[in-house]
């Protein structure tokens, strides 16, 4: 490359602009190029969390999708750790040519807010390619609190400040992030109980060790038609189609309450455009056909397709959101 830079220095300038022009236009139509044949390759898509998740099991849905689609593998591997950073690290480091992947879930958009240092930059070091679904997450309550409603719980809480006891199943995952912001919107005081995962906090939460969490629907969906837990509110802009019967935490007294577990698909900086968006293409179809979108449902998942741009920019307000609303309620960066 050094040998033909020289050399076009040395050419007049009328040939040495024509030469660059040349350059370009081949540099060009060899991307497009590349669009055109991708993928050539097996595709590695990387989940940040252990097998048998919510991450792992979008992906799982996915690659076999895509897959035959592109007539090309798509490698499932699971790099957990460090609240998503190993995974995260790993693709950020990866060449930029579309054959790592990176199925992002929100702590990417938390862990800015929560830990001291990360070893890559969630947005500049990641080029974002789409969104794919949300998961519903509902605030529960142990049936021996009194409290029936959102509204009712507020009173309860805030006439026993520091008495309730909340289950957190890791720091900054949605459910805790629920707590947090239902504290910073509400003024109420809670205590926050770390479990190591979420399976035990709801299994506590169901015994009555603990009387407050936040949890996937369809996981506590069944404990909530036996009763054995009492759901307030969801905790998306919108009542689930799985439960519409369950209102949302906006709309039953805390306006603009909102968080959303959320997946989508991320990729090195700097992969070309092209493959961007011949990606995009094809997971976007994918997750539009009503039987993919059927199977989503089935595990509490609702599609939410978006352009790179779109989730380019979601990503940086979630960001913003939470680095603000962590800042705020004191909680100590790791």
């Amino acid at each position: 490359m050094l040998k033909h830079i020289r050399a076009l220095l040395h050419l007049p300038d009328s040939h040495r602009c024509f030469a660059i022009l040349s350059a370009l236009a081949a540099v060009h139509a060899g991307s497009l190029a590349t669009a055109a044949e991708y993928p050539v390759k097996p595709v590695r898509l990387v989940v940040p969390f252990a097998p048998g998740g919510s991450s792992d099991m979008v992906a799982r849905l996915m690659s076999p999708k895509l897959s035959e689609a592109w007539g090309q593998q798509i490698i499932v591997e699971n790099r957990p750790g460090a609240s998503t950073n190993i995974g995260a690290s790993f693709v950020a480091r990866s060449a930029p040519d579309g054959y790592t992947l990176y199925l992002a879930n929100a702590n990417h958009t938390v862990n800015p807010g929560l830990l001291k240092s990360l070893p890559y930059d969630p947005v500049k070091d990641f080029t974002a390619i789409v969104r794919i679904a949300n998961q519903t997450l509902v605030l529960l309550v142990h049936p021996s609190l009194p409290a029936r409603s959102v509204k009712q719980f507020m009173q309860l809480a805030k006439a026993r400040p520091g008495e309730l006891n909340f289950a957190s199943p890791g720091l900054g995952t949605s459910s805790h992030m629920t707590g947090v912001l239902f504290q910073s919107m509400t003024g109420i005081n809670m205590v926050f109980v770390p479990y190591k995962g979420a399976g035990p906090s709801l299994i506590d939460l169901v015994a009555g060790q603990v009387t407050v969490g936040a949890s996937g629907l369809t996981s506590s969906i069944q404990y909530i038609k036996t009763g054995r837990l009492r759901a307030l509110g969801v905790t998306t802009a919108r009542r689930s189609v799985l439960m519409p019967e369950i209102p949302t935490i906006a709309e039953s007294g805390v306006p603009g309450f909102e968080v959303t577990n959320w997946f989508g698909v991320l990729a090195p900086a700097g992969t070309p455009a092209p493959v961007v968006e011949k990606i995009h293409q094809e997971t976007a179809r994918q997750v539009g056909l009503e039987d993919n979108r059927q199977q989503m449902l089935k595990m509490g998942l609702e599609p939410s397709l978006s352009s790179p741009a779109e989730f380019d920019s979601f990503i940086r307000s979630e960001i913003g959101k939470w680095t603000r609303v962590i800042r705020e309620m004191g909680i100590k960066p790791n």
